[in-house]
C-alpha cells in the first residue's frame, strides 16, 4: 500500500482518487505553519488538476457550480502545513447568500475543528472509490 505524506498526516492510497505528475486529489477527513512554495510546473499542474477534479466533483454531486478555496499558509485558514485546495460543489440555494459559504468556513476555523467528528477510513475510501471512476 502506498502512503503519502501531507504535512504531518499520512494519506493512504485508498483515500486518493486522482493522480497527476505532481498533484493528488484526496478526500477530506472533515469536509465542509510553514508555507509550501510551488514551482511554476507545480502551479500549472495544480490548477489543471483542480479543473479536472472540479468537473468530476461537480458532476458526481450534481452541482451546478464550484467554490474553490486555496489555502497557502495559516492566515489563509490552512490547518495542514501544505498548500491545498478545497473544491466545494454548489447548488442553487445551498446557502441563503452565496458568500455565506466563507462564513461557514470561517466559523468552523478550518477542517480540523473539534465540533465535527472525522470520517472513518472506510467512509473516505468509499468516496475516493466513487470519484476515482471519473479518471
Amino acid at each position: 500500500m502506498t502512503i503519502y505524506k501531507f504535512g504531518p498526516h499520512l494519506i493512504k492510497d485508498s483515500q486518493v482518487f486522482y493522480k497527476s505528475k505532481l498533484t493528488l486529489g484526496i478526500v477530506n477527513l472533515k469536509p465542509i505553519a510553514p508555507l509550501h512554495d510551488l514551482s511554476d510546473e507545480e502551479i500549472v499542474d495544480f490548477m489543471l488538476s483542480a479543473q479536472k477534479i472540479g468537473r468530476a466533483v461537480e458532476k458526481h454531486y450534481q452541482g451546478t457550480s464550484l467554490t474553490m478555496t486555496i489555502q497557502d499558509g495559516p492566515q489563509a485558514g490552512q490547518t495542514v502545513p501544505h498548500v491545498h485546495m478545497h473544491l466545494i460543489p454548489r447548488k442553487k440555494g445551498d446557502w441563503a447568500n452565496n458568500d455565506d459559504v466563507y462564513e461557514e468556513l470561517d466559523r468552523s476555523k478550518g477542517v480540523d475543528n473539534e465540533e465535527r467528528p472525522p470520517r472513518t477510513e472506510e467512509e473516505m475510501k468509499q468516496e475516493a472509490d466513487e470519484l476515482r471512476v471519473y479518471f
